[in-house]
């Protein structure tokens, strides 16, 4: 099994990013992979603007998965999510 972290910048509406967080949770169980770690840094401000949003909802998370082709579609799905402003994947 491979860990990896995660560090998402979330639409800072503390609503929507709830919701995001939920959605995220839901997508780590279709994929298989197995939630180590999970901290709510919450709202900051950001160095500079993206998406024409000065501030975001920061959420970090540590997994852990066996299909790494599963993750890849994860990922797709991310980029593609309104809500998500950014996000970054490490190798644990």
């Amino acid at each position: 099994m491979k860990k990896y972290e995660y560090l998402y910048i979330l639409d800072p509406q503390e609503d929507t990013a709830k919701k995001t967080i939920e959605n995220v949770k839901a997508n780590y169980q279709s994929i298989g992979a197995r939630l180590l770690k999970e901290e709510e840094m919450g709202k900051r401000k950001l160095a500079y603007e993206m998406r024409k949003k000065s501030d975001g909802f920061y959420y970090l998370t540590q997994i852990e998965v066996d299909d790494v082709a599963k993750l890849k579609e994860f990922e797709r799905e991310l980029k593609l999510n309104p809500s998500v402003i950014r996000f970054m994947k490490v190798r644990a």
